[in-house]
């Protein structure tokens, strides 16, 4: 426990101050709606905060370059998964609005870039921290130096309701939250530290738990991650390094490849080994593109690499041809002469497909939406 003296009245303010933290964060999580699966990644520090200084390279500068090759890889390698990045850029942001941001966008997941220091230069190792009141005294030094970033803006005793990172009776109010993210947190958090661990060659130190305020106010699995300790000069010769960046990132994609896995199980999506490709859109003619009149169809993915008829990718559908345009792989789901009908099909898949939309052929020859009505209409 702290060693601290804190009055009644200090519980009791600090109690409903968390509360209310609680039912701000529960009424953005309950407006989410049908959406793809979203992925914020946030790079620790930036603009007029630098973070923690090395020899060679600071902080803010190492989160930002494994954070964009890590959105890059989701992007290529996971399609319908959509990847926004709290900056992109050399900018400083305030924690409130990198949370803001991640429950505006109704994220997923949230994964926070950082990197880490300490006085004595032979501590090396990557860590994992989830929301949490871990008492030891070096979580609690982690947690204060990354939220000291709050000194830094404007106006910030009234932006963040009298917390002080500084002030160990502030972390007072951690001590009432259950955090209903948790278990999911927790299970990302071991993902990623094996994989950097392991294919990375890192030190392991480990999942803790922390009282990060950008953590704690995002309606979403989250985890902070400390990619190494710049204090170290063989980890910063690392960490500044390109191979370095790449495999970090790389190590860090692994793990949300099998998070994701995880999370389409549980849901009752399928997920297979790849087999036999899916065949293409001229092996499957259909007896609606015979009759040369026009045919809808639903576009659910784009890609450029073609999927095999069991990737999670096609979450299960039977019957997935595809077609190709401008360098993709075009994925499509039914087949109507009908835009009502084709429509209603839409419909009857858009919790797994939130953005999949309809397009039109005639004759083999895809022609637009709005054309292929007024056709169907003569």
């Amino acid at each position: 426990m702290f060693n601290i003296k804190t009055k009644k009245e200090m519980k009791i303010r600090m109690f409903i101050l968390a509360v209310s933290m609680l039912l701000g964060i529960y009424a953005v999580q309950g407006a989410k709606t049908d959406k793809p699966f979203t992925i914020v990644i946030d790079a620790g520090h930036g603009g007029r905060d630098p973070g923690a200084m090395g020899k060679l390279v600071r902080e803010k500068d190492i989160n930002l370059a494994i954070a964009l090759r890590l959105g890059a890889r989701i992007e290529k390698g996971m399609p319908n998964v959509r990847v926004l990045y709290t900056r992109k850029t050399d900018i400083f942001l305030p924690l409130q609005d990198r949370a803001n941001f991640v429950n505006e966008n109704a994220a997923d997941l949230f994964i926070c870039i950082h990197t880490n220091a300490a006085e004595n230069t032979s501590v090396h190792g990557v860590e994992t921290f989830t929301l949490g009141l871990n008492k030891l005294e070096s979580n609690l030094d982690v947690a204060m130096r990354e939220n000291s970033v709050i000194l830094l803006e404007d106006n910030y005793e009234a932006n963040y309701q009298g917390f002080d990172p500084n002030s160990v009776e502030s972390y007072i109010m951690f001590e009432f939250m259950q955090d209903q993210y948790i278990d999911k947190s927790l299970s990302f958090a071991t993902l990623a530290q094996k994989s950097m661990s392991g294919k990375c060659k890192r030190n392991n130190r480990g999942v803790r738990q922390a009282a990060f305020w950008v953590l704690h106010k995002s309606a979403c699995p989250s985890v902070l991650i400390e990619v190494g300790f710049v204090s170290n000069q063989q980890e910063e010769k690392f960490l500044a390094s390109d191979s370095g960046r790449d495999a970090m990132a790389g190590a860090i994609y692994d793990a949300v490849v099998e998070y994701k896995k995880d999370i389409d199980k549980k849901n009752g999506v399928a997920v297979a080994a790849p087999s036999k490709p899916v065949q293409t859109e001229k092996q499957q003619v259909s007896s609606s593109e015979k009759n040369t009149g026009i045919v809808y169809k639903i576009q659910i993915a784009a890609v450029k690499k073609e999927l095999s008829s069991k990737d999670p990718a096609l979450r299960g559908l039977k019957n997935v041809k595809y077609y190709k345009e401008g360098g993709f792989y075009k994925y499509t789901y039914g087949e109507e002469d009908s835009f009502s009908e084709i429509e209603q099909l839409r419909k009857s898949i858009r919790s797994k497909f939130p953005e999949a939309f309809v397009i039109a052929f005639k004759d083999g020859k895809k022609i637009s939406v709005s054309e292929a009505r007024a056709l169907e209409k003569k």
